[in-house]
């Protein structure tokens, strides 16, 4: 996808799928069908005659050529449901075994960080995020190997026999392995799904904080407050869309004044502040500008209520500073993952619904992406109007020809 998309800012990736959970049960399908063709073969005649010794029935009687065919099937299902069932119970207690080895780690720390309770110690050790799935099959498992010991021991007495010391060292080298060698540490896609899933990243907790810090308050608000100020004919006129329209620069760095460092953008007037008591603050104000935008294709101004993101500004001082941990291509997901989270904070929110626009942006190439000409196609596409930025700079380049 190129990077031209958004007015330089680049694509916005979308939440990620269960494609990877597609992907491998095609590749269960296929490893099981390999697995019923590859195990290695065992004489069903023999099974079937110690099968009648552990009945107590004659070895000599003869079994009609249906009941030997069927046995021959059902042996061939034993074989494979034995060895998944012991694979999914040697995964289930290799991690049951690394996960005591960090037990032995928490437990000394279990006053400072767990106030004292063993009990948190162990759900924090032992508590796996869809263990109620887990247990069913751990338990449908055992079923398995029990049933086969039960209804054929030559089975379960052949591949014991052969296959034990391999499932005890795979066992071992597998802790070894994952301890040792840290082949349990998620890969960083992983750590990134994670961090979206359960909403631990830093844009997270940005993204609402600025909606409960601030677009909470000021946008149910807008059109009382834009009725209070010399722009309410304007608003009822069409001239000043009754929306905020905030800018997030990919680049993250935040200008302390538009009108000045932006051509074309010209600062008009502030409304009326919104008068909250917060945080032992008696009347804080909220305030907007309102700016003039100039359409350099029809050259008649365009009115809006405009500023930046200023949360996003936290990013670029992090990527800055060499305590934070965040680097310049962290920073780009970052802002990818706030316009995300903000926006879906603000389509779930009926009092601030249709009030508020996004308007990502380059942020380090204004001469290629004017601002101003970037508002004005957004303040076309909120009015419904047909915009292509593509012949507003086709007509600009006739003018200078």
């Amino acid at each position: 996808m190129s990077s031209e998309e958004n007015n330089g800012f680049g694509p916005i990736p979308r939440k990620r799928g269960n494609g990877c959970v597609k992907f491998f049960s095609f590749l269960f399908v296929i490893l099981f069908m390999a697995l019923a063709v590859t195990l290695d073969d065992i004489n069903s005649d023999e099974v079937l005659k110690e099968f009648h010794i552990h009945q107590r029935r004659d070895v000599n009687e003869t079994v009609a050529p249906f009941d030997q065919q069927m046995f021959g099937s059902v042996l061939n299902l034993a074989k494979i449901l034995y060895v998944s069932s012991v694979a999914i119970i040697f995964l289930v207690i290799s991690e049951l075994i690394r996960r005591t080895c960090l037990l032995t780690e928490e437990l000394r720390h279990f006053r400072e960080r767990y106030n004292g309770k063993i009990l948190k110690v162990l759900k924090a050790t032992y508590r796996v995020r869809h263990y109620q799935s887990l247990s069913v099959l751990f338990i449908i498992a055992i079923a398995i190997q029990i049933m086969i010991y039960w209804y054929l021991p030559p089975v379960s007495a052949k591949y014991t026999y052969r296959y034990r010391d391999l499932i005890l060292v795979n066992m071992a080298v597998a802790c070894l392995t994952n301890t040792f060698l840290s082949l349990k540490i998620p890969s960083d896609v992983e750590v990134s799904e994670l961090s979206e899933r359960d909403h631990l990243n830093v844009a997270h907790g940005l993204a609402w904080s600025y909606y409960f810090g601030y677009l909470k308050i000021i946008l149910p608000e807008l059109e009382n407050t834009i009725d209070k100020s010399e722009w309410k004919g304007k608003m009822k006129d069409g001239a000043l869309p009754a929306k905020v329209f905030i800018v997030i620069p990919e680049s993250c760095v935040i200008p302390g004044n538009i009108g000045e460092d932006h051509p074309g953008i010209t600062f008009e007037k502030q409304l009326p502040p919104v008068l909250k008591h917060r945080a032992g603050v008696k009347d804080r104000p909220y305030v907007n500008s309102v700016y003039q935008v100039t359409d350099t294709r029809k050259g008649y101004p365009h009115y809006c209520i405009l500023e930046f993101a200023t949360p996003v500004s936290s990013l670029y001082d992090m990527s800055m500073h060499p305590e934070s941990g965040l680097n310049a291509e962290d920073r780009h997901q970052q802002v990818q993952i706030f316009i995300r989270t903000l926006q879906a904070i603000l389509d779930s929110a009926p009092e601030c619904q249709n009030r508020c626009v996004l308007v990502p942006i380059c942020g380090n190439d204004y001469e290629k992406y004017p601002l101003a000409d970037i508002i004005t196609r957004t303040i076309h596409q909120v009015k419904g109007e047909t915009f292509n930025m593509d012949d507003m700079m086709g007509d600009s380049d006739d003018d200078d020809n």
